[in-house]
């Protein structure tokens, strides 16, 4: 496989914008209800990826950590992590626990796999309601996206193997929704809308637009609150097909194909007008049911935009750091309005890097402050890139994660008809506001 190039001549990473996988793999548990991560680390690895994932969401984050010690490096960490443990257990009464392991871990060499293990012997009836993971999520490789979809397919994973995975009577209007991590909880909610619009029941995971969008619950809990229950995911077995949204999700959809024969498709993005077309007309065959008046409508309504916007975006260049399926659909849509240019780079290696047009570099923020340098009308990026837009006089627009000091961004909608068309509004505003200032 021939892999997007890297920036060879560089040495270090000078001006990072690469998101841990950890804060991926916290996140990726917002989505199941009643989760507990415990990162075992640093105390400042909790700290920082709580703060990072609060800032972004403006909700609180289900986390908790077990420190290494110096001890740690003599004796070994296992009570420590069996301690935290039994005091998940007793204190919060969780459904679902995964104890993530990270850099310094592997460094002190934890075995993590058989500290649950032996927690879950030693507990027995105890923590049987529960379900209890581990997982490695060092820092030194994967990205954010790697780390929301390697959580994601190990939960599927533990579940099929509880659940016996065998196979099933299947239901044709059940679905699977495998949400990526680009999606925002606003995205996840309009795709839940979308899928039943056509009478068919559908089961995200993870499901973050329950559970970081926004919505007042009484109460403070340690726990995630929202998102979708491990015993719904029984139901999981029983869908006619897997919808992944998003190339990163394949795995996990792959792990549901090979344990209970449930079929998968997978679409690499459901911005712009050639990809709803496409989603819609997946949809309706599936269900055997007509589109709705309503997004007929929004169709119509997303052509006329794009004609309207022709003037604003014909001929712009446009530079853009994020994830990579992020990057993919991003671009496709780009080139759909006429948009003469875009160039990207992404946090770390992915096959979907392949298909961007005009490719896509491996790197930091200092790398496209380089292709800046080169002329561009627009930064598309997250608020780690927006010093760098302010010093190359570009103007910037915040997406991705994570987006600081702005509201409302969790609520933003970027896929369908409708999503297309609000997209279509933001970066087209932002452009002209470009085009002002220079007149000036």
């Amino acid at each position: 496989m021939r892999w997007p190039r890297e920036n060879a001549s560089k040495p270090l990473s000078v001006n990072p914008f690469r998101v841990s996988q950890a804060v991926g793999g916290v996140m990726a548990l917002q989505g199941f209800f009643r989760s507990l991560p415990i990162i075992y680390g640093a105390h400042g690895c909790v700290d920082a990826v709580g703060e990072l994932l609060s800032r972004h969401y403006r909700e609180p984050v289900a986390l908790q950590n077990v420190t290494v010690q110096d001890s740690n490096l003599i004796f070994g960490g296992s009570e420590s992590a069996q301690d935290a443990l039994e005091l998940a257990i007793s204190s919060f009464q969780p459904e679902l626990i995964v104890l993530i392991g990270t850099s310094l871990t592997e460094m002190v060499g934890e075995d993590l796999e058989n500290d649950v293990k032996r927690f879950v012997e030693k507990c027995g009836q105890s923590a049987r309601g529960s379900l209890i993971l581990s997982l490695y999520m060092p820092d030194y490789e994967g990205s954010l996206e790697t780390g929301f979809a390697r959580m994601t397919e190990r939960i599927v994973e533990a579940v099929t193997e509880r659940t016996g995975g065998t196979a099933r009577k299947k239901r044709r209007n059940r679905i699977n929704l495998l949400a990526g991590p680009h999606l925002t909880p606003g995205d996840v909610m309009e795709l839940k809308e979308i899928i039943s619009s056509f009478g068919l029941e559908v089961i995200t995971l993870p499901d973050l637009s329950s559970s970081l969008c926004g919505h007042l619950l009484i109460g403070s809990s340690k726990l995630s609150r929202g998102g979708v229950p491990l015993d719904y995911l029984d139901k999981m077995m029983t869908s006619s097909i897997t919808i992944a949204v998003g190339g990163c999700m394949e795995g996990a959809a792959r792990s549901i194909e090979r344990s209970s024969g449930i079929p998968y498709r997978v679409f690499p993005s459901l911005i712009g007008l050639q990809a709803s077309d496409d989603f819609f007309d997946f949809l309706r065959k599936q269900s055997r049911t007509e589109v709705q008046v309503k997004y007929r409508w929004q169709r119509q309504i997303l052509l006329d935009a794009m004609l309207d916007a022709q003037a604003a975006y014909r001929g712009k260049r446009i530079i853009a750091a994020l994830e990579p399926d992020h990057l993919l659909g991003l671009s496709e849509w780009l080139g759909e309005i006429g948009v003469e240019s875009f160039q990207a780079v992404a946090p770390c290696a992915s096959p979907v890097l392949e298909s961007i047009k005009g490719g896509a570099l491996i790197g930091d923020l200092e790398d496209l402050e380089r292709l800046a340098a080169g002329g561009a009308d627009l930064w598309i990026g997250s608020s780690y890139g927006e010093q760098g837009a302010l010093r190359s006089g570009i103007a910037f627009e915040p997406m991705g994660f994570p987006v600081l000091g702005r509201l409302g961004t969790p609520l933003k909608i970027s896929v369908g008809y409708r999503g297309t068309t609000e997209l279509l509004g933001r970066i087209g505003n932002a452009l002209l506001d470009a085009e002002r200032s220079v007149r000036k």
